[in-house]
């Protein structure tokens, strides 16, 4: 299966133009694989978001796809995804893995089952100043700090604002490094300026619970409202208290809202929405709330009827550059042991490049935005992406359960949430009602003696 669209054919006449024929980046002939064995969920998946540019870097190769989509089933505990891809790539032996999960790029990792990257990348020339280092330190999370693989591109969000509105009212603009507390006591500002029903919204996310911003807020500091790794609740704290109170406080003073859009049935009984019941529920494109959040790009000065910015979102505390919001993408990995090894990492090498880069400006990439620091210099309205870094996770938390779990935590909290909403019981009350049941449903769910029997997080 190929494609050859309008993408194709800008990355080969770039190429040419480039002179890419004379550079490092090109694979050599020896390079070139009659056949590269690729692990993705899908074929359809793989050509989707890569195959215009394995075909301009191996226009003769043959592609095998490996299915990796029962090792990927979601209805499973992550203790059997993570077996399932162990045997999986001990038994199909791909070349080049793209993987989704980071638990799975860890698992694969720490089992000796990917290969360094930091040789193939010193003999190409590549250095870790070329690649932004929020990524760099994702590719690093596993037991021995080194990388074994390399995320093309990563997500990370804007906090767009309505210029138009702050001028109105005489708000400062928000600016880049602004924490969580200091976004909504700007928002607020806002409801203590018109508090009418018809009045301006100070931060309006749709598809966000009260239950999803405490989240956020507490995810960008660092927080975790439970240890997975260690087995323990740890939502009964002074700090934690602090931002329930935050967030109540904002949601019942109108400063934040939410709203959900109209859902639809698809044929096959999943539920979905689309272009139109979302943009019935985007209240700051409407042009009635002062901020938001959303992807880079997500807005469009020619479209909308009012001027607007975007700085980088809420960031941690400590350091004023972390957001909960930054993750590396899609992660392409070597096997180690791999008689393609080479191959492959030209591959990865030309998808973390300045001239993917270059391409990506004109082009939409569905692989997120370029990890190649070059890009900044060619997009203006991301620079600002690349002082972005991840929130700090404890080690011991980047452990994943099933998806029952998540379903009971989160139903669970949205329920006791609720319920402070509602005046029904205090914070304090809930915070100990959200303890106890929290570490009743981390007890039966018996992750973390799987962990530690695994020894991905060993001492």
């Amino acid at each position: 299966m190929r494609r050859g669209g309008l993408l194709l054919s800008a990355l080969l006449m770039l190429l040419v133009l480039l002179g890419l024929g004379g550079c490092s980046d090109e694979p050599d002939e020896a390079q070139q694989p009659a056949v590269l064995k690729v692990a993705d969920t899908n074929e359809q998946n793989f050509y989707r978001l890569y195959g215009d540019y394995i075909s301009a870097v191996f226009p003769d190769a043959r592609i095998e796809l490996v299915s990796t989509q029962a090792a990927s089933d979601y209805t499973v505990s992550a203790a059997e995804r993570q077996k399932r891809w162990v045997e999986l790539v001990r038994r199909e032996q791909p070349d080049l893995i793209v993987l989704w999960e980071d638990e799975i790029y860890r698992a694969l990792a720490n089992e000796g089952l990917l290969a360094d990257l930091s040789p193939y990348m010193k003999d190409s020339g590549v250095t870790q100043e070329q690649i932004h280092p929020g990524v760099l330190e994702l590719m690093k999370q596993n037991r021995d700090g080194r990388i074994y693989g390399m995320a093309p591109g990563f997500s990370a969000s804007q906090l767009y604002y309505n210029e138009d509105m702050f001028r109105k009212y005489g708000i400062d603009l928000p600016h880049d490094g602004m924490t969580w507390a200091e976004m909504l006591q700007l928002a607020y500002r806002f409801t203590a300026a018109d508090s009418s029903p018809d009045g301006p919204i100070g931060y309006y996310q749709s598809f966000m619970e009260p239950a999803d911003l405490a989240y956020s807020v507490g995810d960008t500091e660092g927080m975790a409202l439970y240890r997975l790794g260690a087995g323990k609740m740890t939502a009964d704290t002074p700090a934690w208290r602090h931002i329930f109170d935050t967030v109540l406080a904002s949601y019942k003073n109108g400063t934040f809202r939410s709203m959900l859009p109209k859902a639809k049935v698809g044929e096959d009984g999943e539920t979905y929405y689309d272009q139109q019941a979302m943009s019935s529920v985007d209240l700051f494109g409407k042009g009635q709330a002062a901020m938001t959040l959303a992807s880079p790009g997500q807005y469009d000065p020619s479209k909308t009827k009012f001027a607007f910015g975007s700085v980088n979102p809420p960031v941690d505390e400590a350091t004023r550059t972390r957001s909960g919001s930054f993750y590396a993408n899609q992660k392409l990995a070597i096997r180690s042991g791999s008689p393609e090894a080479k191959s492959s990492w030209a591959f990865i090498q030309f998808m973390i490049s300045d001239y993917v880069a270059k391409v990506s400006v004109a082009q939409q990439l569905e692989f997120g935005v370029p990890s190649n620091m070059s890009y900044s210099n060619y997009d203006n309205s991301k620079a600002a992406l690349y002082r972005q870094m991840p929130a700090i996770q404890p080690f011991d938390d980047i452990v994943s359960a099933g998806r029952s779990f998540y379903e009971e935590m989160w139903g669970m909290l949205r329920q006791e949430m609720n319920a402070a909403l509602a005046d029904k019981q205090s914070v304090d009350e809930m915070l100990k009602r959200v303890q106890q049941q929290g570490q009743r449903l981390i007890d039966e769910s018996g992750v973390r003696a799987f962990e530690q029997n695994d020894g991905s997080h060993a001492d």
